[in-house]
């Protein structure tokens, strides 16, 4: 009888919605050099997981992103300040990781969409033009375009703090694991 009980649980842990299940089936594979936690995935949609319907329930993400030096590249930016004001004028601030990874639990804060965003390091600020309107998942917008298909138009690229004639400091040397996502 246990194992017949097993069985009918099993699929009852994993995402509920298939179409929220086909989007995290379609992601890239997972870095076996990330440890999973706070440095996995960088770039990638976390909130697809990261709520209580998936399969990362324990951690329900009111939003999470992660921030790049530059447009063209794939390195994180350390310690950058992510501030966000929603519709209330409540205002919460996060950190960066040093993969350019940042995350906001519901318990934390919980917005009252849409909201505004500005990331800022060093006298260096960047405010989003326009609001989040519903999405917590900073990756379902800002992802890089793959050339040749139809995203190329869908997408305004990944979050950057500097421009391509920037000078960005350099990745995090202390960061265990390479910030130089690949």
């Amino acid at each position: 009888m246990k194992n017949v009980l097993l069985v009918v649980l099993l699929p009852l842990a994993s995402c509920s919605d298939p179409v929220t299940s086909g989007e995290i089936n379609a992601l890239p594979p997972e870095n076996p050099l990330a440890p999973v936690g706070e440095f996995h995935r960088a770039g990638q949609p976390c909130v697809l997981c990261h709520n209580p319907n998936g399969p990362a329930s324990s951690d329900d993400f009111s939003v999470a992103g992660t921030v790049f030096a530059q447009p063209q590249t794939a390195i994180g930016v350390d310690n950058a300040t992510v501030a966000f004001t929603d519709t209330q004028g409540t205002q919460f601030t996060v950190q960066t990781n040093c993969v350019g990874n940042f995350f906001v639990k519901k318990s934390q804060y919980d917005p009252s969409f849409p909201i505004f965003v500005r990331i800022f390091k060093n006298g260096l600020s960047r405010t989003m033009q326009g609001q989040v309107g519903r999405e917590r998942s900073c990756a379902q917008c800002h992802n890089d375009p793959i050339a040749g298909t139809e995203q190329v138009y869908s997408s305004v690229g990944h979050i950057s703090l500097y421009l391509k004639t920037d000078n960005p400091p350099p990745p995090s040397s202390t960061c265990p694991v390479n910030p130089v996502l690949q």
